[in-house]
């Protein structure tokens, strides 16, 4: 199975006194969007399950995941849980993700999911996943299953990385 831990893209910090859970995307976040759904559509076992952050930013960038593997149609479910969750309160929505569901994916916020990359990985693997950073693994178990040290990562991109090289491959 496929699994896809995306962080949100960068958000917007010029509006005094905005409650966290309502900040959009900066102009920066906006311009990433599309790069990375059109990267994300280009990626084998794109996510037919998408879980996000129920904040405004997460849910943006989960619009622009949702484009980039429009080809599969996705589930695009909104979980409260995963507003600034720790790791194993990622990973306690991640299992329950339905059975039948091969490729999920999940958009949350930081340290959270720098420290469930390397959790799942049983490994330090980054110090920090960016924003619009997007960490895919492959997974074993069953969803329900899912636990620290289970899962191998296979790719690792950022808007940044995307932008240096002209495919998007990795070095």
């Amino acid at each position: 199975m496929r699994l896809w831990i995306i962080r949100h893209a960068k958000s917007d910090w010029s509006s005094p006194g905005q409650a966290d859970r309502d900040r959009p995307l900066n102009a920066r976040g906006e311009r990433d969007g599309p790069v990375m759904a059109q990267w994300l559509a280009a990626q084998e076992s794109p996510a037919t399950w998408i879980w996000t952050s129920p904040a405004a930013r997460a849910r943006r960038t989960a619009a622009f995941v949702a484009q980039g593997f429009a080809a599969v149609s996705p589930t695009l479910i909104e979980a409260p849980a995963l507003y600034l969750a720790a790791p194993e309160d990622i990973v306690d929505v991640l299992r329950g993700t339905p059975a039948d569901v091969s490729s999920a994916a999940v958009i949350a916020h930081n340290p959270g999911l720098t420290d469930l990359v390397n959790a799942l990985a049983g490994k330090a693997l980054i110090e920090n996943l960016p924003t619009f950073g997007v960490a895919a693994f492959e997974v074993d178990l069953p969803w329900h299953a899912l636990r620290p040290g289970t899962a191998r990562l296979v790719s690792l991109m950022t808007p940044k990385h995307l932008a240096a090289t002209e495919d998007g491959s990795l070095p």
